[in-house]
């Protein structure tokens, strides 16, 4: 899981070229996701488990094409922080239930560990949800701009005029 969001968060973080703090947030929730994938490794290897490197490769594939599908709309990055909001958030399930299964185990150090990566789930949610408002805000601007495109010159000068003259 942890390995396909990595690429996810990557193809996001360029999608916020222009928005620094969306793209401060997902870099730096990229780093940790990086080292969340190492200490899922590690976890399943001190129990005699294997990385399942197919898996990786089917969660890298859909990343790639979830990314493909929003690349060139104007709500990119609305819609980038809607799938990353959910991913977060089915995260937090996940590791919420590895927590409970690992301490049920007595895997003190394992638990500490899905504990520690949980609270940067959580706060990468919190961090995206304090976001939505922004990037919303932003994506309308871009309709609005839309439409006095395509307004006629005209249009766009009678406009006011037709409210002051409602007005008076």
């Amino acid at each position: 899981m942890e390995v396909g969001i990595v690429s996810t968060l990557e193809k996001h973080a360029d999608d916020a070229k222009g928005q620094p703090e969306v793209r401060a947030a997902i870099t730096k929730h990229l780093r940790e996701t990086k080292k969340h994938a190492t200490a899922m490794k590690q976890a399943l290897i001190s129990h005699g488990g294997s990385r399942p490197v197919i898996r990786e490769g089917i969660s890298k594939i859909a990343s790639l094409f979830a990314g493909i599908a929003t690349s060139a709309a104007k709500d990119t990055t609305v819609k980038n922080a809607i799938t990353d909001f959910a991913t977060e958030h089915f995260e937090i399930a996940c590791y919420t239930s590895l927590t409970l299964t690992a301490t049920e185990l007595g895997e003190k150090k394992i638990a500490a560990t899905y504990k520690a990566i949980l609270k940067e789930e959580q706060a990468m949610a919190n961090t995206l949800k304090s976001l939505f408002p922004s990037l919303n805000s932003e994506y309308l601007a871009t309709l609005d701009d839309e439409e006095a495109e395509k307004a006629q010159p005209e249009e766009v000068v009678s406009a006011p005029l037709r409210r002051r003259m409602n007005k008076a």
